[in-house]
């Protein structure tokens, strides 16, 4: 037999264990969405470290003499990935392509390097600069 002094505390009780239920299934669209922001975010911060990796092996490609003339673009690319830019060469001879590899966290002042084309798409010449200095 339960006391009647005994049934505030139950009732309190079923009130404690119920009530964050309610404002959890209430708020449940907004976790999931908070959520999915947070899955976004570790998905970006992977490809911008393979992105850094790759133009660093670009840098480093470049600095060793690794990096030949005559090597198609679909081999650059598949190597280094997708440049940040590529757009046609105006006004310079042999060069057809100029294709812009960003250093992606440094921000518009950040070392690039620039790979000029041929006109059958293999690589002519490149250059490095450093805006930021």
């Amino acid at each position: 037999m339960i006391k009647v002094a005994a049934v505030p505390y139950i009732f309190l009780s079923f009130i404690l264990l119920f009530l964050p239920g309610c404002v959890y299934i209430t708020h449940f669209d907004d976790v999931m969405f908070l959520k999915g922001l947070e899955d976004n975010q570790k998905q970006m911060q992977a490809q911008l470290g393979k992105e850094e990796k790759l133009y660093a092996k670009l840098g480093a490609d470049i600095r060793n003499g690794n990096l030949k003339t005559l090597t198609p673009k679909h081999e650059i690319v598949k190597v280094y990935g997708e440049p940040t830019l590529c757009k046609p060469a105006e006004g310079q001879a042999g060069i057809k392509e100029a294709c812009v590899y960003r250093k992606q966290a440094g921000g518009l002042l950040t070392e690039i390097i620039s790979l000029n084309l041929d006109e059958q798409g293999k690589l002519y010449s490149w250059k490095t600069s450093d805006r930021g200095k």
